[in-house]
Order: C-alpha cells, then sequence, then structure tokens
C-alpha cells in the first residue's frame, strides 16, 4: 500500500506530479519536447562538379552549423569497359565551419542517397561501391528500389565529432556508359551536448550533372 502525506494524497501520486512539472518546464524552456529535433533548411549550390548543401542557408557572409555535399573527383578510365566514376561524400559540422548559435554541435549521423535518372539504361544494374571512414564502427551500405530505380545508401551512426567526414565512393555502370547526372539526398542530424541538449535535424535533395 503506497504511503499517505497528511493531506490525504499518496506519495507516488505527488512525485509523479512533480516530475510531470519538471518535465512540463523544461519543455517550456525551448518551446518542444527535450530530445525532439528542430529542422534547419538548407541551401544547395552546384558547381564544377560538386553539389553542395550549406545549411542553415548562408546569411551574408556568415557561416552557420556546417555544410555537406557530393563530388566528382575524376573518371576512372577501364581497359574493355566505359569509365566508372570516383566521388566522396562529406559532411561538416560545428568546428571552424560554424558560427553562433552552432558552436559547440556535433555530428550524430548522416545519411546519403544516390540513384541516376529513370531514362538511364542502367537502373538496375549499376553499383556503388563505398570505403568506410576510418575510426567509426556504424556504418553501413545498402541499395533499395525506387518504382524501376536501384538506390544506393550510405549511413554513418554514432559520429560524435566535429569537423569533416569523407566518404570515398565508386559509381560503377557495368558495361553501360555513366549516366548525364545523379540524384542526390542528404539527412543530418547534431546535437550540442550538455544538460539542455539541444538537436537539429538537415534534409537536402538535388541532382548532380555528370557531363564532361
Amino acid at each position: 500500500m503506497p504511503s499517505t502525506r497528511s493531506d490525504g494524497l499518496p506519495r507516488r501520486h505527488v512525485l509523479a506530479g512533480l516530475g510531470t512539472a519538471i518535465i512540463g518546464s523544461l519543455g517550456g524552456c525551448s518551446g518542444r519536447l527535450p530530445g525532439r529535433p528542430d529542422r534547419l533548411d538548407a541551401e544547395s549550390t552546384v558547381e564544377d562538379g560538386e553539389l553542395r548543401w550549406q545549411y542553415p542557408p548562408r546569411d551574408d557572409d556568415r557561416d552557420g552549423l556546417g555544410y555537406a555535399g557530393v563530388a566528382v573527383d575524376r573518371r576512372l578510365r577501364r581497359t574493355s569497359l566505359p569509365p566508372a566514376l570516383r566521388l566522396t561524400l562529406d559532411s561538416t559540422v560545428g568546428g571552424i565551419a560554424a558560427s553562433e548559435p552552432y558552436r559547440g554541435y556535433r555530428l550524430d549521423r548522416v545519411r546519403y542517397r544516390l540513384w541516376p535518372p529513370r531514362t538511364y539504361e542502367a537502373t538496375l544494374h549499376h553499383s556503388v561501391r563505398v570505403a568506410p571512414p576510418g575510426g567509426w564502427e556504424e556504418f553501413s551500405t545498402y541499395y533499395d528500389l525506387r518504382g524501376d530505380v536501384r538506390r544506393t545508401t550510405v549511413e554513418l551512426r554514432n559520429v560524435e565529432t566535429q569537423g569533416t567526414v569523407e566518404i570515398p565512393a565508386v559509381f560503377d555502370p557495368g558495361a553501360a556508359p555513366l549516366p548525364d547526372r545523379l540524384h542526390c539526398s542528404f539527412t543530418l542530424r547534431a546535437s550540442s551536448p550538455g544538460l539542455l541538449e539541444k538537436t537539429v535535424r538537415v534534409t537536402g535533395r538535388d541532382t548532380l550533372p555528370l557531363e564532361e
């Protein structure tokens, strides 16, 4: 039987009410429940074989939280097959790339998706080979189908660091020519550690031209 205070209310009911009040006051400080990430917009640019997202969109010359991108390094010539394409997937959070109020944030996880256009002749027969970055074990690459197009997902979890993470990849068209473009998207989560941890989520999508 629960203990009872002198006013007749069971003690566990009083403690439960106190806990609810504390949670409510913490949530009210930021206008959201603890653990629910805020969303940041991302601004994309394409230039010289590189697709880059800045988040949030740049305010004059001020940095924000960081940036992410997919860049063409070079075409890999092969003797009996069409060229393959070397890519770099990168994301940066915090450090020298950040300004207030985003200083101190660190990357928690990031996910990239790459897929060719529906008109590409090897929508189901191409492959993307990815080299995992050193130092992180929770890394995965997998395929799924979006309609009749094979889509590659590259995901890195539990990063918990500032700075830039680079993931090298190779788009291999097999016996087909390279596509004229790649559709690319990313989702990123970053947090500011501390007693009242703040978390943000960023998503972006755009197209990277591959024409020479």
